[in-house]
């Protein structure tokens, strides 16, 4: 965590999260993000990632847990970005099985969140399936089907090591056409292992407005933990400004 200057004020577990990624060049993804964000790069090449998992005990961190009520498959499309020297995640679009919980982090987080049918099942005890058919009135449908398969033991990330830099993140960015804001989340460091996609289909990414043309993705897992997660707050000074009719909240 970079930044210890806020209070949470959101609690909740992210439990099987299964990480896809692509290399996707710069330039493709510098329409659709703020100008004031720098697209973070590894190896020359920006990322972009499909992050379908579980969440768990969903609350205000003033409320106590409800059994299974705020529990709901997850999945999103993302990319990551620096606002100086603050490392962050940028979130394309977040699909997710619960009406109001959808409500909730458009309403009050300015994310494009967007309700899907949703279905997350072990199928083996390290075989995994998990379905997403986005069925929201601000998209068009979208859809992924995907069954991998993980082995190993989890351990942390290497500092330095692809891993790391794509999930050692403690903060994220949102925006509206004219303001920019971020929000921060606490938790332990990942530990992850590796991940075999047996079948993946999906236009999640497509409908984002980043080509993958030719793109082979690599994949890991990481069982999960608890999360601690902030309000938004302006991320700079002053609006933003630049060619906000390109940019896609």
């Amino acid at each position: 965590m970079n930044d210890r200057n806020w209070r949470p004020v959101l609690s909740m577990r992210w439990k099987h999260l299964l990480f896809v990624h692509w290399r996707a060049p710069v330039q493709a993804l510098r329409p659709l993000i703020p100008p004031v964000l720098e697209i973070d790069t590894y190896d020359g090449s920006a990322w972009v990632g499909f992050v379908p998992f579980v969440m768990q005990a969903v609350r205000p961190v003033w409320l106590p847990p409800i059994p299974r009520l705020l529990d709901f498959p997850e999945a999103n499309v993302r990319t990551y970005v620096r606002l100086g020297a603050q490392r962050g995640v940028w979130f394309f679009s977040l699909d997710a099985q619960h009406r109001l919980g959808v409500w909730v982090a458009r309403r009050y987080w300015s994310l494009p969140y967007y309700y899907a049918h949703m279905h997350w099942s072990r199928t083996a005890p390290n075989t995994f399936e998990y379905t997403v058919e986005r069925r929201d009135k601000h998209s068009p449908r979208g859809y992924a089907q995907l069954q991998y398969q993980i082995k190993g033991t989890p351990a942390e990330t290497e500092p330095g090591s692809l891993e790391h830099f794509l999930v050692e993140r403690y903060t994220l960015f949102t925006g509206t056409p004219r303001k920019l804001y971020r929000a921060e989340v606490a938790h332990l460091p990942y530990e992850i292992q590796p991940a075999t996609l047996l079948h993946l289909e999906q236009n999640l990414v497509e409908l984002a407005g980043i080509p993958l043309v030719g793109e082979e993705p690599i994949a890991f897992y990481a069982p999960g933990f608890g999360v601690l997660a902030s309000a938004l707050r302006d991320a700079v000074q002053s609006d933003y400004s630049g060619d906000t009719a390109r940019t896609r909240f």
